[in-house]
Parts: C-alpha cells; sequence; structure tokens
C-alpha cells in the first residue's frame, strides 16, 4: 500500500497553500468499533450482509461487520422507531477538579495495523485515527404523558421540534424585515456565546465568532441551552433569507439524529442553480423521509454538493467530474470521483482532517504515529478555531459556490465566520499499536480502546440531555512519496509532461528486455480512509435538584415542570463515573466476523470505593446472522431463541476473591456483590420510586434480581403470588409472565444501574452467554479503599 498522510490544501481566506492532514478512502477494508456498537450502516437486518452500505455514511468497510439497532423489549422494533433504544450514559460535571467525570470506553479494531512511532517503534505504515461526536439538544414531546411510571420504555420524547409542523407559542419566531414568514425565521439563529464575545458580535482580529447550535431553530429552546438567538447577519452567520435550513417545506420538523427504521438512504434532488425560499423548502420537504436514517443534514449535503472542491489537492491520476451545474464541487474527490453519495456526508470533509470548513462535527482525540503534528490537529480543530464559508445574498444567489474569501466577496457573496465550539482541543496521543492485516487485539492482547471523558452540557446551573453519534475515521499511510508536499502540481497532466507520483496499475520496468510487469494500484484506493459510526445515543444531563429532574417543554407555556422526588443528586456529586457495557452479537468466532462474540466491555475495571460503575446494555432480537452472508458463513450459534442477544449480571463463584476461572455462579449465601453495595441508583423513576419505600439490606436483594433477570422482575416478595417468589415489573411488554430460563422474553436491552461498591474484588457472568468450551461472558471488578488526603 502506497498511501499518503497529508497533502497541501488552501487557505479560504487567502487563496495560499497550507499543510493538512488528509483522510483518503479505499473500498474493501475495515475498521469496526464494538463498543459502542457500531452500525457499520446496518439498521436490523436478519442477514449477516448489510442491507445497505450506502444509507448513513461512507464506511468502506466489508458488507459483514456491524451490529444491529437495539429494541427496548423482546419484540423487534420493525417500523416503530419507539421500540428502538437509545444508549444512555451519564455526562460529566461541568467542573471536574474534584471529580465528577465520566468515562466511555471506546472499542475498535482496524485491520490495516496502527501506532509505533517514527522517532523509535516505527510500523509498516502510517496512522491517524479521528474520534469525533456530534450532538444536538433534546427536548421532550410537545403533550408528554410524564407520571410516576415514566421510564425508559416511554419514548414519547421528540427531539427538537415536534413532527406535527404545528405552530405554536415555542416557534416564536422574532421579527425580521421581509414580512414573509418562512425568510423571517430563516434570519434567526442559535449561536453559541463564546468567552470573549458574550452577545456574539462578528468576528475581528481580536474577537472570536460565535459557533452555533446545529438543529436548534427556536428561540426558547436556544435559551435553555444556553445559545445567543439573533438575527444572523447580525452575527454575520450562516443562515438569512438567501441561506437557510427553515422553510415552509416542513423539512425543519423532522427529528435531527435518528437511526431510522428502514435501511433506504434519504433522497436529494439537484434543484435549480439558482431558486427561491420556497423552492429550497419543497426541495428538502421532498427529499428528506422521517423513516430514514438522518445524521448530517440535507442542507449540509447542498452546501457540500454546490461548493467548489479544493483544487489545491492531489487527485493523482483521477478524473473528477463535474456537478450539475457544470463545475465539480465538493462532493468529488480523488477517492470518490463520481459522488457515489451515502446518506448526506459531504465526502471532502470526510477525507480531510481538519476540514477547512464549518462542520457538525465535534473533536474527541487523534490519535496518531506522528505527534509532532498535534500542534496543528489541536489548533485547527473547529473546538478551538472559528471557520469560514460563502453565502449567497440578493445579488448573488449562487455565492455559495466559492470556497474561498477572495473570490465570495469579489463575486458580491458574504463571507460567514462560524466560531469554534468553545470546547477543548482533541487529545493527540500515540496511537495504540495493531498488527497489520489482522482484525484482533492490540500488542498486549488486549481490545484497543480510548477512554473518552464525556462532555457536560449545561446553562447557567441547568442541564439539559443531548443526542449524539459517535464517528471513528481510521486513516492509513506509507512512505513511498512525501504526502506532506504533494498538492495539485503533482497531478498528472500529459499535456504539461507531469506524472503522478502513482498511476493507475502502473506497468514497471524490470530490467528484462520487452518485459514489464503490472503493478495492482487503484490511485482512488491508493491512501485510505475508513470509518464506522455509532448508532444515536443519549447523553443524560445528572441530576442537580429534584426541581429540574424532569424539566420539559409544554404546549401552551414556555416551560413547565415535573418533579422527581427520588432524584438523589448527592449520589452523583463529584464522583466519577465508568461505565460496563456489552459488546459483540450472537454467533460463533466464525459467523460473527469481522464483528466480535458477547464481551463486557471493558470485561476487567478497577476503580476506587468513592467511584461510580454503571452496569448498562443493548441488544437486537434480529441477529439472525442470516443469509446473504457475502464472503463469510451465516449462522446464529447460541442460547435461547434465535437471532435474539441477551445479557444479565450475576456474581461468579471463585476458589478466590481474585479467581477470574470459574463457570458457575454463586449461590446467595455466598455472595459478596451485591451484598457489598454501598449506594445504588437507578436511571429508570419507577424503580427508584420503589427503591424509596425499602431499606437498603431489601435492596441489595432487589438488585440482585434485578441484574439477574434484566430487570423483568422488580423485587424478591417472598409473599408475591404471581411468579413465585419474585414482583414482575409488569410495565410495557416486560414482566407480563414467568421468566424463561433462558432470558428468551426478558428485554434485549437494559439501562441497568449505577453502584458504588465496597472495597473487594468481584467476579461476574452472563448465564446464558456462557458456553464452555466455546465462548464465555465474564468480567472482573476491582474496588480499592478509596484513600482520604487531610488537608492541614
Amino acid at each position: 500500500h502506497n498511501l499518503e498522510a497529508s497533502a497541501l490544501t488552501v487557505d479560504m481566506a487567502t487563496g495560499k497553500f497550507i499543510v493538512a492532514a488528509a483522510l483518503v478512502a479505499a473500498a474493501h477494508a475495515d475498521v469496526y468499533m464494538h463498543n459502542p456498537r457500531g452500525s457499520n450502516n446496518r439498521l436490523n437486518e436478519r442477514s449477516a450482509n448489510r442491507n445497505n452500505g450506502n444509507r448513513m455514511f461512507d464506511s468502506q468497510n466489508n458488507n459483514r461487520g456491524g451490529y444491529n439497532k437495539g429494541d427496548i423489549d423482546d419484540t423487534a422494533a420493525g417500523g416503530d422507531w419507539t421500540q428502538q433504544y437509545d444508549m444512555e450514559y451519564y455526562q460529566s460535571q461541568t467542573v471536574t477538579a474534584n471529580g465528577g467525570r465520566s468515562f466511555m470506553s471506546i472499542e475498535w479494531t482496524n485491520q490495516h495495523g496502527c501506532g509505533g512511532s517514527e522517532q523509535g517503534d516505527p510500523h509498516k505504515l502510517n496512522c491517524d485515527i479521528i474520534l469525533q461526536y456530534m450532538a444536538v439538544p433534546v427536548v421532550l414531546g410537545r403533550a408528554p404523558s410524564l407520571n410516576g411510571e415514566y421510564d425508559y420504555l416511554d419514548k414519547t420524547q421528540n427531539q427538537i421540534l415536534d413532527s406535527t409542523g404545528t405552530t405554536d407559542a415555542l416557534d416564536t419566531v422574532v421579527p425580521g424585515p421581509t414580512g414573509n414568514v418562512a425568510a423571517e425565521r430563516a434570519t434567526q439563529e442559535c449561536f453559541i456565546p463564546h468567552p470573549g464575545n458574550p452577545t456574539c458580535e462578528p468576528s475581528t482580529p481580536t474577537r472570536k465568532a460565535c459557533g452555533a447550535w446545529t438543529a436548534v431553530y427556536t428561540a426558547n429552546l436556544c435559551a435553555r441551552v444556553g445559545g445567543v438567538w439573533k438575527r444572523s447577519t447580525d452575527a454575520n452567520g450562516m443562515w438569512d433569507e438567501w441561506n437557510t435550513p427553515q422553510t415552509t417545506g416542513g423539512g425543519y420538523t423532522y427529528r435531527a439524529l435518528r437511526d431510522g427504521t428502514t435501511t433506504n438512504r434519504q433522497q436529494f434532488t439537484n434543484g435549480a442553480a439558482s431558486e427561491s425560499i420556497t423552492a429550497y423548502g419543497n426541495r428538502k420537504a421532498g427529499d428528506v423521509d422521517d423513516t430514514e436514517g438522518y445524521h448530517e443534514t440535507w442542507d449540509w449535503y447542498n452546501e457540500c454538493y454546490r461548493r467548489e472542491r479544493n483544487r489545491g489537492l492531489f487527485t493523482a491520476d483521477q478524473n473528477l467530474r463535474n456537478n450539475a451545474f457544470g463545475y465539480s464541487s465538493a462532493v468529488y474527490t480523488r477517492q470518490n470521483p463520481n459522488n457515489n453519495r451515502r446518506g448526506y456526508e459531504c465526502p471532502e470533509e470526510r477525507d480531510y482532517y481538519p476540514y477547512w470548513h464549518p462542520t457538525p462535527w465535534r473533536d474527541i482525540a487523534v490519535l496518531t504515529d506522528r505527534l509532532d503534528r498535534c500542534d496543528f490537529y489541536r489548533t485547527e480543530s473547529q473546538n478551538v478555531q472559528e471557520k469560514g464559508i460563502c453565502r449567497n445574498t440578493q445579488s448573488c444567489e449562487n455565492c455559495n459556490r466559492w470556497n474561498n474569501e477572495a473570490r465570495c466577496t469579489a463575486m458580491g457573496g458574504r463571507w460567514a465566520v462560524v466560531g469554534p465550539w468553545n470546547i477543548e482541543a482533541p487529545n493527540c496521543i500515540q496511537a495504540p499499536w495493531s498488527r497489520v492485516n489482522h482484525l484482533g487485539s492490540g500488542r498486549y492482547g488486549q481490545a484497543n480502546t480510548y477512554n473518552w471523558t464525556l462532555p457536560a452540557f449545561e446553562n447557567n446551573g441547568q442541564p439539559f440531555d443531548v443526542k449524539i453519534v459517535l464517528r471513528l475515521r481510521y486513516n492509513i499511510s506509507t512512505d513511498d512519496y512525501d504526502g506532506a508536499r504533494v498538492n495539485n502540481s503533482f497531478n498528472n497532466n500529459n499535456g504539461q509532461n507531469v506524472q503522478s507520483p502513482v498511476r493507475q496499475n502502473p506497468a514497471v520496468d524490470i530490467g528484462a528486455f520487452n518485459t514489464a510487469l503490472r503493478l495492482a494500484i487503484n490511485t482512488n484506493q491508493f491512501g485510505r480512509t475508513f470509518q464506522d459510526r455509532s448508532h444515536v445515543l443519549s447523553l443524560k444531563a445528572r441530576p442537580t435538584s429534584t426541581a429540574n429532574a424532569k424539566a420539559y417543554i409544554g404546549s401552551n407555556t414556555l416551560t413547565a415542570f415535573t418533579t422527581d422526588p427520588n432524584v438523589n443528586p448527592e449520589f452523583f456529586a463529584n464522583r466519577d463515573i465508568y461505565n460496563i457495557n456489552v459488546r459483540g452479537k450472537r454467533c460463533n468466532i466464525v459467523q460473527c466476523f469481522p464483528s466480535v462474540e458477547y464481551d463486557f466491555a471493558p470485561n476487567q475495571l478497577a476503580i476506587s470505593t468513592d467511584d461510580i460503575v454503571h452496569f448498562q446494555w443493548t441488544g437486537s432480537n434480529t441477529h439472525n446472522n442470516g443469509n446473504p452472508a457475502g464472503d463469510g458463513q451465516a449462522g446464529d450459534a447460541g442460547e435461547g431463541t434465535r437471532g435474539t442477544d441477551r445479557h444479565n449480571v450475576v456474581e461468579m463463584l471463585g476458589r478466590s476473591p481474585s479467581d477470574f476461572s470459574g463457570s458457575f455462579p454463586t449461590t446467595w449465601e455466598r455472595n459478596t456483590m451485591w451484598n457489598n453495595i454501598e449506594a445504588a441508583y437507578s436511571p429508570e423513576p419507577i424503580i427508584r420510586n420503589e427503591d424509596a419505600a425499602t431499606s437498603m439490606t431489601t435492596q441489595k436483594t432487589n438488585w440482585a434480581i434485578r441484574m439477574a433477570s434484566v430487570g423483568y422482575y422488580k423485587n424478591f416478595a417472598p409473599s408475591a403470588t404471581e411468579v413465585g417468589d419474585y414482583t414482575p415489573r409488569n410495565s410495557g411488554n416486560i414482566g407480563t409472565d414467568t421468566l424463561s430460563v433462558l432470558l428468551n422474553n426478558a428485554p434485549a436491552s437494559y439501562p441497568g444501574a449505577l453502584f458504588r461498591f465496597r472495597a473487594g474484588a468481584y467476579n461476574y457472568m452472563c448465564t446464558r452467554n456462557h458456553n464452555f468450551s466455546n465462548r464465555d461472558q465474564k468480567g472482573h471488578l476491582q474496588v480499592s479503599q478509596a484513600i482520604t488526603i487531610n488537608q492541614a
């Protein structure tokens, strides 16, 4: 593999060349995210192969990889999005100097190797792994039926706006000058205040521009998430009468960030080069389908399709096509010269990092073998760096074509500067080592992981929830030519006698008379980027008081509240949360590949008595892994009902506290794990209500039952008559009968609980997925006594 690691790109303001790292793609290679579960464009397929590799994003992965979206109970969600399960993680505190962080363990495998160091531990190739997330605020539905039974099974909440398209007080539009309702809505934008620019004025050499909240389209929601709602042009923002994501066409009412209920790809029609706001809205409304997955917005791809590509980039000998308007735009790149569209992803942004225009992605970390590039990655990240983009004007209705400030203003456009996300620059560290051509563990036998400290979302002490999608991109290159120097002047040009450093399937002279050998080189794959993304996840705010525990937006008032008296903010205060999830899907290792079998993630964890551990997982009822199976084996070897993922947690019997090699659960009489619960907290109000009326001694027994039965039983009740000594949950479709010994009628997904344990060594297992000699699912938790240092 002769692969480029970087390219000379154009400074969009000056037109000068600068160095920017390149991510460049190819086909049939692999990176798979196992925790949280990567979709690889899957949704709910019963086949080993995904249905549609173009559904949401360009993964470049094998069709067999990825995991289904989780179901909330023992029935497949099918076409009902309310029956899909979003994994829920508690956010970090805003201030974490004394604790209060939350950690998510991100786990993946990459086929072509990574890690090492050019300075002393060189690998066969160079690599970068880029971790990012996209976030949108969450509001509950317009007419929520919140009560004491509200729990994770109640999926009545909608994101951003309701799906009815109706207008009420929440859709109030600050008056604009046009008299056109759609245009006046379009003039408003929700800006994220910058410390040096609290009122979000236009940027100057000494004042940073404000970033903007994606998909926040009302003044009230903007205020709730700490934004500044104002006329966009007053802050030199992106949206106005001539550039708008909000229209009477109705596209703005669709839920932002969704996994969809079909595997169809969203549609896109090109439209006219110049069009009215009404035509724009009708085009969007006709394209966007509420049943189909939605990460990047339609507006994002529309901008990409109309914006000229960066012509300073190295494209080798590839012939990049033109769009419907007669020029080559940002949807055409060296590795995607024909614009094979994947969802609403912008190919140019996908292939290059850091990108030079505003993006909806926030950076988490860059894992690289070139630590000397870290300063560049960190300073050019949109976390801290403002980005520019050309906007249409009344005199130039298609100026969003231009990709640099000089050309934009010369043609009569408005150069908008979108501020940074105003969050910490991405962590930049040495990439973990992995073996070439091997989808497996790292150098020391452990899965390659990155522990992400989850962010906090808060406004003046009022926390709020967000929906996110996690993105992992994996770029590989070699040293066959200097990727840091190649630019468009190296592109193949026979008329100018310029030969690209790499050419398509070249025949090379080996010194024999009239004999040449052909190399297998595809220049749109010579330099490769692979990608995986999670399904939609929820980052929940830590409770700060009972008064705001269930804040929601009401139908006819600005804000309404219900309270949950059993919320316990003190449980969370200044405590670190470690998440233990489950990776893998139903199958044996051959049937699974390139996915993996079940295991806890992480399966070994060391914490202190001050820390919290959150056990939770998700699973599917349609992991049948059937045909078509592509180039692998079909089948779903495992216990219980075919195609179903099921998990539980029971303490494991060991010969000693540190023994991790057992195969049998312990009896209650010998139990230490649940008996050593110091404190417990359920994400579900229905369970918090139950626990509020019981002693801690009883709660310990109840939690042992709940974790073993996946929440099917609420508690241990010797006087109960319905099902022996246990009280069924009897909520939704869960806990209405006797629990199957193989958990067949238990829910596929479970929000679990957050625990603090006393010091000790605890071994645990899943009863259903431990099949001796074939597979096991076990974990080890080591809890050490926290050390308190008294300050004199």
